[in-house]
């Protein structure tokens, strides 16, 4: 679980800023499902929704935990290409300065500290410590132009040197690892904590996509039958449906079912849905994803496009997952989540 994420110099977050999952006040209000703790007297929270006007940096956010949790495993063809990042634009320095992030987070009970310094063109610094004492497991920084990597794990010279060599300059050690035939313990944990990491899903065509692919022909059968079970709930009249998936398209049916008209089912195609039918299934179908995977997602402006009964349902059906250590973060302007009995105060935040 994510503990804190410090961003600075990365889009309109010109100095430091840490925005932290630490229980700050040790309630016992909704611990039971809201507050995991991952170490002896480390207690974390599973939600947090942010609220602010527009352009209060909201989307930035996300933006920038995006941004550094999906840099880790990108794979580029040539050292040429540029790495991403996006400075802080609105001053004469920083345009020209490194961007800096930190994530600070618990696998399995152990305490992890990645550090990374970062520009349009190379990696200049990396760095991930483990334990209370931060030890060192390895620290990457630049070397007459080059990115020296050194190790402190048990690993062979030929397997740190082929590391060091698929390493290019605008990407992580943690990509060059993944493309290296050899398995590092302290390095494997944190590549499959992040790799369970939930998409970044915007667009309501995305999270229909998304819903789409995990669902199409024969697979998540189980899966299906609980979408379809929340669709009742939710009285879509939908019965059934179905992805296939066709010279690499997705195509989708369903059957309606007609309540007053002799209880009659028919088909449609999934095209004829309404946005708002649609992105409810998406929504539905990562978050039960979510929870499966005890992942971590970030959602930008999630009740776009459904009811407000549907959206607080969603965060309601999160927040009572029990014994989960599953991760939410989502922007929000709609107010009335902020009424719901079941969100702790701890977890709104103001932008």
């Amino acid at each position: 679980m994510i503990e804190e994420i410090s961003i600075k110099n990365f889009l309109s977050f010109k100095d430091k800023m840490t925005f932290s999952f630490k229980e700050p006040n040790k309630s016992k209000y909704r611990e039971e499902t809201q507050v995991v703790e991952v170490a002896k007297g480390v207690r974390l929270l599973r939600f947090a929704v942010l609220y602010g006007a527009n352009a209060s940096g909201k989307s930035n956010f996300l933006r920038a935990v995006y941004f550094v949790t999906e840099f880790l495993f990108r794979v580029f063809n040539s050292k040429d290409e540029k790495t991403g990042v996006v400075p802080f634009l609105l001053d004469d320095k920083t345009p020209n300065e490194d961007s800096e992030f930190e994530i600070v987070f618990y696998v399995e009970g152990k305490r992890y500290h990645y550090y990374l310094i970062i520009n349009s063109e190379r990696v200049v610094s990396e760095r991930l410590t483990v334990g209370k004492s931060e030890k060192q497991i390895f620290l990457r920084c630049l070397n007459g132009g080059n990115s020296k990597i050194t190790f402190n794990v048990d690993l062979s010279q030929i397997a740190k040197e082929h590391i060091e060599i698929d390493c290019l300059a605008n990407m992580s050690v943690f990509a060059a690892y993944r493309k290296a035939n050899v398995t590092v313990p302290e390095l494997q944990a944190v590549v499959d904590y992040f790799s369970s990491f939930m998409p970044n899903i915007t667009t309501n065509k995305q999270v229909y996509e998304y819903a789409a692919n995990v669902l199409k022909g024969s697979a998540n059968a189980n899966l299906k039958q609980t979408i379809l079970k929340d669709l009742d709930r939710a009285d879509f009249n939908i019965k059934d449906f179905s992805f296939i998936e066709d010279n690499g398209e997705i195509r989708d049916v369903y059957s309606i079912k007609i309540k007053n008209d002799s209880d009659k089912t028919f088909v449609m195609p999934g095209i004829l849905q309404s946005n708002g039918t649609r992105r409810y299934i998406g929504l539905d179908v990562i978050l039960h994803q979510l929870l499966e995977k005890q992942s971590f997602l970030i959602a930008d402006e999630m009740e776009n496009a459904i009811h407000p009964d549907l959206f607080e349902k969603i965060v309601y059906d999160f927040l009572t997952a029990e014994n989960n250590q599953s991760q939410l973060i989502l922007t929000t302007h709609y107010s009335g989540l902020m009424e719901t009995i079941t969100l702790r105060p701890d977890s709104i935040r103001f932008v």
